[in-house]
């Protein structure tokens, strides 16, 4: 395929043949303000750079050559014969950039999370590896513009804060930002933090505590699941347990269990807003077993986040979220509604504005502080269901 996009090259350019050019070019992929780098078979790399892809590289890369990539960053000689049967692979690295001006000083470490996967490419199996930057430092709440509302309801005695929102819409940044404040803040999580995640991403041992300690863990590396991962956390009198992803229905269940004996949990999902949060995660069980599974995640969980990254006015991107407190009389509204209507009933309730904001009102505040164009409200508008005459094309 010849790339006729956007370029971002380095002043010297770089032909990539194994990890050393790989390391040069992730660093200046960090440097250009990249969320994500691509090594694919038959492609240059590209970066993606506020939502737009730019080529790193004018050689395209060989299966080799990308075979080659694989085994020297996931450290697994096997890589390829686990591609070929269908596996996926996941794991976080770090490279070292040396300051160029001081030999002497220690070299600054850069963290990705990495996928590897296979796919066709011209007739026969390809590789793909998507490289996700992540910053040293855990953000913070005030850096991300994490509303007050959220802030304040994030730190329950018991029961679920679920951020949804689809792959690449900062979900794992915002809980890192609510984890550190629960590290540097007072609040009324104190004790033993526990994080199940895959893999690592953030890490927190460099920011200081005088309330909590916190563990991570690796799914696949220290515990065989997410589910695992939960079980084990009971048995460690936790102040808090974040799990990466309700990935399926026996981590659904015992953070469902966790919830009702007593903790608070972080963790995420994917749906297309609130309203559709709690149907999602019950569609994971058999049908026979999907009722009790919906009023057992009803009566466990505290707050429903859904969020998405838009282009912004001006250059970057910006974080729009809608939420919504499942009070008593709200979980209560909910069940008398049951598991066939609480799509709508979540909606009317979200419209009300009762402990909660729904995605229009956050659209049409940022439109008018000028935020982001009416192009972008329009497009975040029709994706959640809003009509808004105001914006009419």
């Amino acid at each position: 395929m010849q790339w006729k996009g956007a370029t971002s090259y380095p002043e010297e350019p770089i032909v990539v043949h194994g990890r050393a050019e790989v390391t040069r070019l992730l660093i200046h992929a960090v440097a250009i303000g990249a969320s994500d780098v691509i090594f694919q078979s038959g492609r240059p790399v590209l970066a993606s750079v506020h939502g737009h892809l730019c080529a790193l590289t004018k050689v395209w890369l060989q299966p080799t050559t990308l075979a080659r990539i694989a085994t020297e960053l996931t450290t697994t000689e096997s890589i390829m014969s686990k591609l070929y049967s269908g596996q996926d692979f996941d794991r976080a690295i770090t490279v070292l950039e040396q300051n160029a001006g001081d030999r002497n000083a220690e070299p600054v470490g850069h963290r990705f999370r990495i996928n590897v996967t296979a796919g066709y490419y011209e007739g026969d199996v390809g590789v793909q590896i998507v490289n996700r930057y992540i910053p040293a430092d855990p953000p913070t709440v005030e850096g991300l513009g994490v509303e007050p509302e959220i802030v304040a309801e994030s730190t329950p005695a018991q029961g679920a804060v679920i951020i949804a929102g689809e792959t690449g819409s900062g979900k794992t940044t915002t809980i890192a930002a609510l984890m550190r404040r629960i590290l540097e803040q007072p609040t009324p999580i104190h004790g033993n933090v526990l994080t199940y995640e895959a893999p690592i991403e953030f890490v927190f041992e460099n920011v200081p505590s005088s309330t909590c300690t916190i563990m991570q863990h690796e799914i696949g590396v220290h515990l065989p699941s997410f589910a695992a991962g939960v079980r084990n956390s009971l048995r460690r009198k936790p102040a808090l347990i974040m799990v990466g992803e309700l990935r399926d229905m026996d981590t659904v269940l015992a953070s469902v269990e966790a919830a009702q004996t007593g903790h608070p949990i972080y963790t995420t999902t994917h749906a297309n807003d609130v309203a559709h949060i709690l149907r999602r995660l019950t569609l994971k069980f058999p049908a026979d077993l999907q009722v009790q599974a919906f009023h057992d995640v009803l009566s466990s969980t505290h707050l429903l986040v859904s969020q998405l990254l838009v282009p912004k006015v001006g250059g970057g991107r910006v974080c729009l979220r809608e939420w919504q407190v499942l009070t008593d009389p709200i979980r209560r509204e909910v069940a008398r509604a049951g598991m066939a209507e609480a799509v709508e009933t979540l909606r009317t309730i979200i419209a009300r504005g009762e402990d909660g904001r729904s995605m229009k009102l956050t659209v049409m505040s940022a439109l008018e502080r000028g935020v982001i164009d009416v192009t972008t409200a329009r497009r975040v508008l029709d994706r959640y269901g809003y009509r808004d005459a105001r914006l009419a094309a």
